[in-house]
Parts: structure tokens; sequence; C-alpha cells
């Protein structure tokens, strides 16, 4: 997506100290789950992407994909019970991504675009103009649908000019990755009702900083082409990172219906636990917000 209408400071802002956060253990992983059919497909999908040697058991059937310094990405088996259908569009309150930071970004797409059951949407775009200008970006879907990305940050982030904040930016991959170019992960993120509430909420709770903010307008056509959807409209997207360690963006979208938040164990669902703060997926931060924040990965 392409940035406009964006107000440049003619002097770096400086970045405001995060509040104290009280009950937080840092040395915690933040944990992101996400549902999925097979778990052992999932496996090996990641394996394809980060190596093997990120991939660890957890409980039951269960597995976790350890990215530096300190997030795990979980992965849930969907519910015995759950209906299956299309996967959340990236517009749909509640629709969590995926995005792997690579060096080379035109290498990294097309070895996806090789691997069995994984689906390149659109073209590689490079983004004109405001705080992530030259950001080169891409997604794609897994082989069970869940939306990932691909980014390629320029050797001086644009941002940096306007900001003291800094997202985290030391991304190291395992020595046996297999995605060309891989850092790491670059980000999660997340499609929200109520963009300034689920800034304020992560800011309070969790000590987030926000570091940057893009308003983007996307026509039909290019929507269209970059993801396969029948929609027009504006979207706010806001970074903020946890920690100096895990970077998360946020869009609220205005592009007429959006389909609600997935349970956290249907397809399509996920959810979010930054040093496990105990916050259960079915309060009012879920229906508030659209992200699901908690550490309650069976609900």
């Amino acid at each position: 997506m392409t940035s406009s209408n964006v107000t440049t400071p003619s002097e770096p802002v400086p970045a405001p100290a995060p509040p104290t956060v009280t009950g937080v253990n840092e040395s915690t992983p933040h944990r992101i789950g996400v549902a999925v059919p097979d778990v052992d497909r999932a496996v090996e999908f990641f394996a394809s992407i980060v190596g093997d040697s990120p991939v660890r058991a957890a409980a039951d059937l269960v597995r976790t994909v350890a990215f530096a310094p300190n997030t795990d990405v979980t992965l849930i088996p969907v519910a015995p019970d759950a209906a299956f259908g299309s996967p959340p569009r990236v517009v749909d309150v509640g629709t969590n991504h995926l995005c792997f930071r690579v060096g080379d970004i035109d290498v990294a797409a097309a070895y996806l675009a090789e691997q069995p059951g994984v689906r390149v949407l659109g073209d590689i775009v490079t983004v004109p103009d405001g705080p992530i200008r030259g950001n080169r970006w891409i997604y794609f879907r897994s082989p069970w649908g869940t939306l990932f990305e691909l980014q390629q940050w320029p050797k001086h982030p644009a941002y940096q000019a306007d900001t003291s904040a800094r997202l985290f930016h030391g991304q190291s991959p395992a020595d046996d990755a297999r995605l060309p170019s891989l850092l790491g992960l670059d980000h999660t993120g997340y499609s929200v009702r109520d963009l300034e509430a689920t800034i304020r909420y992560l800011v309070d709770r969790h000590g987030a900083t926000e570091v940057l903010r893009t308003r983007i307008d996307a026509g039909r056509d290019f929507m269209s082409a970059q993801f396969g959807i029948d929609v027009e409209g504006t979207s706010t997207m806001a970074m903020l990172v946890v920690d100096d360690a895990l970077n998360i963006e946020l869009f609220e979208h205005s592009v007429g219906a959006q389909d609600p938040p997935r349970p956290p164990r249907a397809p399509g669902g996920n959810v979010l636990a930054l040093h496990a703060q105990d916050c259960a997926p079915e309060s009012a931060v879920e229906t508030e917000f659209g992200i699901v924040v908690g550490t309650e990965f069976g609900r």
C-alpha cells in the first residue's frame, strides 16, 4: 500500500518515555498464537522459511517457532468443531499477519512462489513517501490460507529523521534459515476497529511506544491486484514497539463492511500474549478493538 497525506515535523520529535508497567516479567517471551488446521503441515511451512532449529515442541499438539530476541509464534490446532470457510481478508477486523524482514525481497519472493501451496499476492510494492518511504513489501498466503508478508527496509529508514523513537531492527536469522536473505520477524500486524483505543491500551497496559503513523489510500484496482478483494477506501497505519524487541503494526481500515474477529481457535483465529499478561480472549479487548490479547490459547 502507498502512504500519503503525511505531515513531517521540521525537527525530530523526541520519543516519549514508556510508562512503568507493573507485573511484567521481561524474560517471558511475547507469544503470537496462530490457529492452524494441521500443525505438522504448518511446521513444515515455517521450517521452509526459518529452518528446523527454531521449531520447538510445546504442550500437547502445539508447536512453537522462536524468533530472536524474545518472541515465540505458537501454532495452535484449530478446534475440532470449528467451521471452515474463506480465510479472513486483510481488511477484516482481527486479521493478523506475520511479516518477515528480508535483505533481498525479489529473491525471497521468487523462492516463496516455488513453494508448494504458497500463493504470492500481487507485485512487490515500493512505498513512495511518508515515514516508511523506500520500504518494499509483498503479501503471500500460506498453504492453509493465513496471510504473511515480506518486507525489505531501506538502509536508513525514513521515519528515523522525524523521531528518536526506534522500531526493532536487530533481527537475526537461525543458521539453518531457508528463505533467501531472511533476517527475522519484522512485525506482527493486526486490523483493528479503533486505532486510537488500541494504541492507548498497548501503551498503558504493555508499555508499548508508538513510533510512526501514516495514512494509506487504496483504490479498488490496487486492492484487487495486491490482495484479490473488491474494496476501496483509506486506512490509517501505526507501528509500535514493545521492549525494543517486538514491532506491532496496526491498521484501521475504512473500506465499508468488515467481518468481525475470528475466535482464537477458529480458522483465521489468533491471540497475542505480551509477557503472558493475563487477559482472557473473551474480554472487552477483543470486543472493542478486534485484537485478542491474552494467554488462554485453548479457548
